[in-house]
């Protein structure tokens, strides 16, 4: 590591320090290792939500396929859309499974429900049916092609859930979101459009190697800061 990176690095690291408080306190992501069905239902939910909101939602889920025989804890896009298709269409899904909530307070906007089912069908389309595949794409510069195309999923062209997406499946983003890019830039007193979102993603990690942090819990920790979302609390917000 040069000695312009050990600046940056030592800054970052005192800046956490300050603005993340205690690790021990953080709220840390929800997990689900197996399931990238839930994952999706998950990110594209917790926008403007409240986690009790969200719970009742992935546990709806689990009941609706537990009463199929399934296990919404191993399933993967191609079982989520299964869903949809069952229920008849989106509305019905948000319905007996979601809620009503739009993905955006525009007029006629559409449901989070159809956000959910394009996103699942846009992960089966690139050939990601699993959280494993996901994290083997997420490994290669093929995981830029994916992050475009959920994107163009309505409500979601900010990129907030598609870090979500994979915060929830642990599996460390290559490129750090956008949000952690900005927190970062503003430390280091730098344009944003001058900082790598790759480096940005190794910074942090060193910076939670230098701590003794999970290096997904520091980014979320950053993520929820840059939302003004609580970062510490007493519920730890892990489902499951």
């Amino acid at each position: 590591m040069s000695s312009g990176v050990d600046v940056r690095i030592d800054a970052l690291v005192t800046a956490c320090e300050r603005d993340l408080g205690d690790e021990a306190l953080w709220i840390k992501p929800r997990a689900y290792p197996q399931s990238l069905a839930l994952c999706i239902i998950d990110s594209i939910y917790s926008t403007g939500a409240q986690y009790g909101q969200v719970a009742n939602i992935v546990e709806r889920y689990r009941t609706y396929r537990s009463g199929q025989g399934g296990d919404a804890d191993l399933d993967g896009p191609a079982e989520l859309l299964a869903t949809f298709d069952e229920l008849g269409s989106a509305q019905a899904w948000a319905e007996q499974i979601g809620n009503r909530r739009p993905t955006s307070t525009t007029p006629g906007a559409p449901l989070k429900a159809e956000a959910v089912r394009d996103g699942a069908s846009r992960l089966v389309g690139l050939g990601i049916r699993s959280v494993e595949e996901l994290r083997l794409t997420a490994e290669s510069d093929a995981i830029d092609v994916v992050n475009k195309s959920w994107r163009e999923v309505p409500g979601q062209r900010s990129g907030v859930t598609w870090a979500y997406v994979l915060m929830l499946a642990g599996i460390p983003g290559a490129k750090a979101n956008r949000l952690v890019v900005e927190y970062v830039a503003d430390v280091l007193e730098l344009p944003v459009g001058e900082v790598d979102a790759r480096s940005v993603s190794g910074w942090i990690r060193d910076v939670a190697k230098t701590k003794g942090w999970n290096s997904i819990h520091t980014e979320h920790a950053i993520w929820r800061l840059q939302t003004r979302r609580p970062v510490s609390g007493s519920v730890v917000e892990v489902a499951g």
